[in-house]
């Protein structure tokens, strides 16, 4: 009897193989240095396992679970004793605050960017924690959200244009700079 396969589209990177974890890693752009005792070096910029990364990228992060996390790169540096962090801010997945999503349709691509004060807006991790990075497009109507083609939108893994109040624990449809922590251009869709 011939045996079938059937092809999925997955939306999570491939996991890596032990033989390829040997790290290809550099440092990109400085950005300036802090921390109590200025000993802190922040960078804009870095490549890992050949792929560049920026502030601002969204990324699947490696955690205990089946599925990586994902969220958008916030801070990006370097201790004095050599330790390469990420601070990361989260997109929540609708299975993460189904008890939130009451009478709430959603896009079966759709996912929920952290805002608010409280537990699971941001977290730090070490830079090597990083996956790969994640195609997500901002679908905010927003005058300051520069809007993509149809093609582009319809290619992405994920799109957003609400978010998740980790504090309130209720989805908001629209943040400023500070209930976000960044500039709210940085979560917009860049161009380019």
């Amino acid at each position: 009897m011939p045996v079938s396969t059937i092809s999925v589209k997955s939306n999570s990177p491939p996991a890596p193989s032990p033989e390829s974890e040997t790290l290809e890693f550099k440092w990109g752009q400085k950005r300036g240095k802090g921390g109590k005792k200025r000993d802190i070096q922040f960078y804009q910029s870095f490549t890992l396992r050949g792929v560049d990364y920026s502030l601002f990228d969204n990324v699947y992060v490696k955690n205990d679970f089946a599925e990586p996390r994902i969220g958008k790169i916030i801070k990006i540096w370097e201790t004095p004793t050599l330790e390469r962090k990420i601070k990361v801010q989260w997109f929540f997945r609708p299975i993460e605050v189904s008890k939130c999503l009451t009478w709430i349709k959603i896009y079966f691509n759709e996912l929920f960017f952290a805002c608010g004060d409280g537990d699971g807006l941001a977290t730090i991790h070490p830079l090597e924690s990083i996956a790969g990075k994640c195609n997500i497009v901002c679908i905010s109507k927003d005058s300051r959200n520069p809007q993509l083609s149809d093609k582009v939108t319809w290619s992405a893994a994920f799109v957003f244009y609400r978010y998740f109040d980790v504090g309130q624990r209720k989805i908001v449809e629209e943040v400023d700079d500070k209930s976000i922590g960044i500039e709210v251009k940085n979560i917009f869709n860049k161009l380019g």
